[in-house]
């Protein structure tokens, strides 16, 4: 038996990618939109993936009957009264959200915790629609949802330990690796990863490299599939580029979006990723650029205790796919060098981010080191945690 019951309002790409998740964790949830022509429609994306699952022997038909059977859908937020966990999954606009999460309030129990799936709006402003702002947080998913592993679980400030604790515990159950965060903008991963994205654009503007030559070196730098320009092509250009204005408006001017980013959106088409030939005299420029933007961006999160390096880290691998964090990053390339570009950044660019733990990490001449294992003492009895998901809880480098 299912040791909670959930809901999903908003039957689109991600809220139905969601239920799936959920579903097929052995969770029963409940998908809530307007029409019944939406929740069907979300049911039918859910029904389609795990029937492409059958037919490239991936799943058991057995197993595809049994998740859809978790699944159900309603028109009506009184059909999800009595659930344990609500994922509110509509259009990423704050009124919208609001009026969603009143609602909720309004019908389920007491106990029901309401997060949000937003990936750029302040979780307590959103909290502030309800009487139970203490019950309210930020479950931001990453695309796919039903595929990839990553959960930011976002605190406002008025979020409990309690609250805090069950999505854990309901992240755990529904197969997910969370990672958590403070309510600030970007929360974790896209605070580093935004700007990594429209630094490469803001390198071709300047006239360094072209989009090939930025995304394979990108490519080799980072060790991952793909660059900049075709990830913006893969995941949305406009995301970038609405994600660089919020960032200049909350930040700084350093995360202004280039020019060429605005234009491209407004042109509606996808980058030319194979714009020349690639040119690997420019490969340290390139990367000594994309590696101190987003490792910066990175240190000063931590420098405002939105989130720890192990989860930094652990975001970049499990929700990007990076084989690597910005941290260790920062020591595979050498903390020192990394500090070094950083202020090469700072001194030609306003509004670059200080970066005060990665300064005293580079003084001290060490590279970082990461806390996996967590120690719990109680009476004559010591618990002994290990806290590495993304690597299989492995305790040796890989």
């Amino acid at each position: 038996m299912a040791e909670f019951t959930a809901a999903v309002v908003g039957a689109g790409t991600m809220g139905s990618g969601i239920a799936q998740k959920i579903a097929q964790e052995g969770v029963p949830v409940t998908i809530v939109d307007v029409t019944q022509k939406q929740v069907d429609t979300g049911y039918n994306k859910i029904k389609t993936m795990l029937d492409q699952g059958v037919k490239r022997g991936v799943f058991t038909q057995k197993y595809v009957d049994d998740t859809l059977s978790r699944v159900s859908l309603a028109t009506d937020y009184s059909a999800i009264k009595d659930v344990d966990f609500v994922v509110e999954a509509v259009f990423e606009d704050l009124k919208v959200k609001q009026d969603v999460m009143k609602k909720l309030d309004a019908v389920c129990k007491p106990e029901t915790i309401l997060g949000s799936n937003t990936s750029s709006l302040y979780i307590k402003d959103i909290a502030e629609a309800t009487n139970r702002p203490d019950k309210v947080l930020g479950t931001h998913y990453f695309f796919h949802p039903a595929k990839n592993r990553l959960l930011e679980i976002i605190a406002h400030d008025g979020t409990t330990d309690e609250t805090i604790q069950i999505a854990k515990k309901f992240s755990d159950l529904t197969g997910k690796t969370a990672i958590f965060v403070k309510d600030s903008p970007g929360f974790a991963v896209n605070r580093f990863f935004v700007p990594w994205l429209t630094e490469g654009v803001k390198i071709y503007e300047e006239g360094i490299a072209n989009k090939a030559t930025i995304d394979k070196a990108a490519e080799e730098a980072f060790q991952i599939g793909m660059g900049p320009f075709a990830l913006m092509n893969a995941t949305g250009i406009p995301i970038a580029l609405h994600s660089a204005e919020s960032f200049e408006r909350e930040l700084s001017p350093f995360y202004k979006a280039p020019q060429t980013l605005v234009d491209q959106v407004e042109k509606g088409d996808l980058w030319d990723v194979k714009d020349g030939e690639i040119d690997r005299s420019k490969f340290d420029e390139v990367s000594h650029r994309l590696l101190a933007t987003s490792i910066g961006a990175a240190a000063k999160l931590v420098d405002e205790g939105g989130a720890t390096v192990e989860d930094i880290n652990r975001g970049a691998i499990v929700g990007l796919k990076w084989r690597l964090g910005p941290f260790q990053l920062a020591n595979e390339f050498g903390v020192e060098n990394v500090y070094k570009w950083t202020q090469e950044m700072a001194a030609a660019r306003p509004g670059f981010p200080e970066v005060k733990m990665l300064q005293k990490q580079a003084e001290s001449g060490k590279p970082f080191e990461f806390r996996y294992v967590d120690y719990d003492k109680g009476g004559d009895k010591v618990t002994i945690t290990i806290n590495r998901p993304e690597a299989m809880n492995a305790l040796n480098y890989v």
